[in-house]
């Protein structure tokens, strides 16, 4: 009689880590919600330039992401800005001609 001979273990497959999240990343897309546009794009491009430049990195879409809001929210500043600037000088030329 021989010994049976016990099947082989399978071998686990290796664990692979997640690739750690930019920080700053994650500043910007924070940032960009909360409408605190000029961080949110300062922190936006440094974090593209870290993810470029250590591509181990993730977070690329939400730097992407805190960038656009940043941008969207400067324009939109931009944008009330020059229409009060036009209803202020409207009004003082309309009632220096008035009077």
């Amino acid at each position: 009689m021989t010994a049976e001979q016990p099947y082989p273990r399978p071998v686990p497959p290796a664990m692979a880590f997640p690739a750690p999240t930019n920080g700053m990343s994650v500043a910007a897309l924070v940032l960009g919600i909360l409408g605190v546009a000029p961080l949110a794009v300062i922190f936006g491009h440094i974090a593209v330039r870290d993810i470029r430049k250590n591509p181990p990195q993730s977070g690329y879409g939400m730097a992407i992401a805190g960038l656009v809001l940043g941008y969207v929210v400067l324009a939109a500043w931009a944008m009330i800005l020059l229409f009060f600037l036009v209803v202020m000088i409207g009004a003082s030329t309309t009632s220096a001609l008035g009077a």
